[in-house]
């Protein structure tokens, strides 16, 4: 097998579904750091993406991008156990999930990941009211998460899919903040997916430390 570089930084959520999948499949992969935070979206990745944006991955002397279709792709040409389930509804329910995910979650998650995490390591305050409004809006979506797709099977740890690798690094991001947490406990489903998805070879081994980077020292200047 031809060698497989992704590029993007360990924090992105997007850049860790691709590991998340690589590592699924047991495969040797080059993570090639694209940290955009401390300096911008360096040009570089400008070339690989044709907006700007992260992941890319390179394979075989093609360059792919967009976490989803990369995923496929993976799914697909790489060895290992088959991450997309069998059947024309299931892999449709796989796919709303993933949509869901992106869509109706994410949005709203990542700014509440800004304003409880990443607005504390630069140094700067939250926005309280944003974070309000987040949580709000998480509360209800989430609860449509729980009853619709957790709870009758779309996302399932004992036979894990796309859709699993694609919620781990968005619920991993949800439980690092206290909001989170308190958003978590009224969902059991979810709660006990991601207990056991934590404990996952895949999702040890993609594991960061946010304070590693150059950005997340600005707060001790």
């Amino acid at each position: 097998m031809s060698g497989l570089t992704l590029y993007g930084p360990a924090y992105s959520a997007y850049t860790r579904i691709v590991r998340l999948v690589l590592e699924e499949k047991g495969v040797p992969y080059k993570l090639e750091e694209v940290d955009f935070i401390s300096a911008g979206m360096p040009a570089a990745q400008k070339e690989r993406h044709p907006f700007g944006m992260v992941p890319t991955l390179e394979h075989d002397g093609h360059m792919l991008f967009e976490a989803g279709p990369i995923c496929s792709y993976l799914d697909e040409v790489l060895p290992g156990p088959a991450l997309m389930p069998d059947g024309a509804e299931t892999r449709a329910r796989m796919a709303a999930t993933i949509s869901v995910l992106d869509n109706y979650i994410w949005p709203d998650l990542r700014e509440l990941v800004t304003q409880t995490l990443f607005t504390a390591l630069v140094g700067g305050w939250p926005d309280d009211s944003i974070k309000e409004r987040m949580v709000k809006r998480l509360t209800a979506s989430l609860a449509i998460l729980e009853e619709r797709f957790v709870a009758v099977g779309a996302l399932n740890s004992n036979a894990v899919s796309l859709a699993d690798l694609h919620a781990v690094p968005m619920i991993a991001y949800l439980a690092e903040s206290v909001d989170g947490q308190i958003l978590l406990q009224a969902l059991p489903s979810l709660a006990d997916w991601w207990q056991e998805m934590k404990e996952r070879p895949s999702v040890v081994a993609t594991t960061f430390d946010l304070t590693a980077y150059p950005w997340a020292q600005r707060e001790a200047e």
